[in-house]
């Protein structure tokens, strides 16, 4: 089995692939997509469609993702707030976040630092044995 077939290696190049994809989007559409670490606004829906329209020359499954990627994050989880406004691939209003999307956002967020606290203590755990 080639190593790069090991999920944690398909893992690894998906992670690679979407944050070089992210900063494809970054650049070319800045009003939008923010680099990692920034303050992030809730996406319209239907970003997906409207980014492959404006970037064909992006493959339909590293878009996939690097939205996948952006709209997962910390950042972006913290944004989606209810009554908060999305954008558009210029940064106009398009649309606001429902309350159930708020909520689900909290939902994913408190799995997400359940997750990297879980982590972190079995990282502790190996490193005391």
């Amino acid at each position: 089995m080639n190593a790069a077939e090991t999920p944690v290696e398909k893992w690894r190049l998906r992670k690679t692939r979407a944050e070089a994809t992210r900063e494809l989007l970054v650049q070319r559409f800045p009003r939008c997509f923010m680099p990692k670490g920034q303050p992030k606004l809730p996406l319209q829906k239907g970003i997906r469609q409207a980014t492959r329209a404006a970037a064909p020359d992006i493959s339909a499954r590293r878009l996939h993702e690097a939205l996948s990627d952006y709209v997962h994050g910390r950042t972006y989880l913290r944004a989606m707030t209810a009554g908060a406004a999305r954008i558009d691939l210029d940064g106009w209003p398009d649309g606001i976040v429902s309350e159930d999307e708020a909520r689900e956002a909290r939902v994913r967020l408190r799995r997400a630092d359940r997750n990297a606290a879980h982590k972190g203590a079995d990282h502790g755990h190996r490193d005391a044995a």
